[in-house]
């Protein structure tokens, strides 16, 4: 198998979470399997879940917010699922039940600052976000929010190939660009969701979206601004975001441009590039090199003692599942895994 070594060291060191994923994804080990069913158990035992778990208040609602904070809706049910706690956990489905349930959910904090304003100019706001955490568990994809947001996000995507530049769907303002009213444009809420459902998939739409997203990188590779979202006058008018798709990390990376990466003044710049980077679907993808650069340092020995202390520490911030955050060889599982999660399904 490819990765042997990797996947050995894994299973060998890692925490439950990742062994369990390890075993999951990329062995295809059968959940029924009586050890993975240990292993789940063993996951919610986790201190890094468990803080999760004791956000979540008895009406389903996790933490205070909808998008937004360290333990609110998103980011618990996204770190849950993520650490292999599975979709049928009583935990998960009360919470998708407090998402759909207005009564429920009006009792929190449901919506986000600028959210009401996306949803009515047709980028997806707060209607964007409940769709992504619906798309997560696999809910039913004629789900009204659900599905109308599929199809809002096909809009942006199929959008593209009218466009011969960023002028055609953003205005440069006095201090920043943003979109131009009902301007059609995908996002990564967009590319996302279309990545996690099935529905709108036909042989002729996959080659309109190959099409679309190849053109959008050709208007994108290059272009370095941020791009915000300037909020009709009945809400506000004021500017929020950026809104941008990460279309530059889709230029592929050779071994000199990854180690400038790597010590970037920015401490998180390789966080954030390695996790845009391994979330690209196959149909948004533009090159393999960048994968294949991966690939190699990955077999490279000592390969952790390349990233700087600052450098490995934001990292783990960003994208660690290891509990322990002071453990040696629980840093190099984090990398190792976040890695291989990133170049399992494009290297041979």
């Amino acid at each position: 198998m490819k990765f042997q070594t990797h996947i050995d060291f894994l299973i060998e060191n890692a925490c439950t979470s990742i062994k369990f994923l390890v075993h999951r994804d990329f062995l295809k080990t059968p959940i029924t399997e009586p050890f993975m069913q240990i292993m789940r158990s063993e996951i919610l035992e986790q201190e890094n879940i468990k803080k999760h778990l004791a956000c979540q208040h008895p009406d389903g609602w996790f933490g205070e917010e909808l998008h937004g904070g360290e333990y609110g809706m998103e980011r618990s049910i996204g770190t849950l699922l993520n650490a292999g706690v599975e979709i049928e956990h009583p935990a998960i489905q009360k919470a998708i039940y407090a998402l759909i349930t207005p009564e429920i959910a009006s009792q929190h904090k449901n919506w986000f600052h600028g959210g009401d304003g996306l949803d009515a100019d047709g980028r997806g706001g707060n209607n964007a976000i409940i769709a992504s955490i619906l798309s997560w568990v696999g809910y039913d994809e004629s789900y009204p929010v659900l599905a109308e947001q599929i199809g809002l996000s096909w809009e942006h995507v199929e959008a593209v190939l009218g466009y011969k530049s960023v002028d055609d769907f953003t205005k440069k303002g006095k201090n920043e660009r943003y979109y131009k009213p009902f301007a059609r444009f995908p996002g990564a809420n967009h590319i996302g969701l279309l990545n996690a459902t099935k529905s709108w998939r036909t042989e002729e739409k996959m080659k309109i979206a190959k099409a679309s997203m190849k053109h959008a990188y050709e208007l994108m590779k290059d272009f370095d601004e941020f791009i915000t979202f300037k909020k009709p006058k009945e809400f506000g008018g004021s500017v929020v975001g950026p809104f941008n798709y990460n279309w530059r990390a889709l230029k592929p990376v050779d071994e000199k441009k990854f180690y400038q990466i790597i010590n970037d003044p920015y401490n998180f710049q390789f966080a954030f590039w390695l996790g845009a980077v391994s979330g690209v679907p196959e149909w948004v993808r533009q090159s393999d090199e960048t994968y294949l650069v991966l690939a190699d340092f990955l077999e490279k020995e000592n390969n952790l003692d390349a990233i700087p202390d600052r450098v490995f520490s934001a990292f783990r911030r960003v994208s660690g599942k290891e509990p322990n955050y002071r453990k040696r060889s629980a840093a190099k599982c984090d990398l190792t895994y976040a890695l291989l999660r990133a170049i399992w399904n494009v290297v041979d």
